[in-house]
């Protein structure tokens, strides 16, 4: 016999998970500002603290929101396992798109850098 408060346990852990899972375009995002700014490491370190307070105020409020402020440890690690997740399968495929469109862009931006500077050789001749 299940008592009321487990029935849901659950429909809370994949909750818990699914939102870990979206708390993983945080770490994409984190990682396409600091590939931006050349890896900067001040950057970086900046970023990871404010990702950090982030993610646990958001599995903080989730865990209050759906589970009445009960902190269990496998809603954690339901939490972290979403966030590894997401990192494995869609967080890979993003870092390498982000890569290509960065290097797409850089070359439209080098292209036209070149050719103003012919356009300004050729009018100083």
């Amino acid at each position: 016999m299940l008592l009321y408060e487990t029935l849901s346990q659950p429909l809370i852990f994949l909750i818990v998970l699914a939102i870990g899972f979206g708390c993983g375009f945080l770490f994409d995002g984190r990682n396409f500002v600091c590939f931006l700014c050349n890896k900067n490491k001040v950057v970086g370190i900046i970023l990871d603290v404010l990702v950090g307070l982030g993610l646990g105020a958001i599995l903080l409020f989730s865990i209050l929101t759906f589970n009445y402020g009960e902190l269990r440890l496998y809603l954690i690690f339901s939490f972290l396992f979403g966030i590894f997740l997401q990192r494995i399968t869609i967080g890979r495929i993003i870092a390498k798109l982000s890569k290509r469109w960065y290097t797409f862009f850089k070359g439209i931006v080098s292209r036209i850098n070149g050719k103003q500077k012919k356009s300004k050789e050729n009018s100083n001749s």
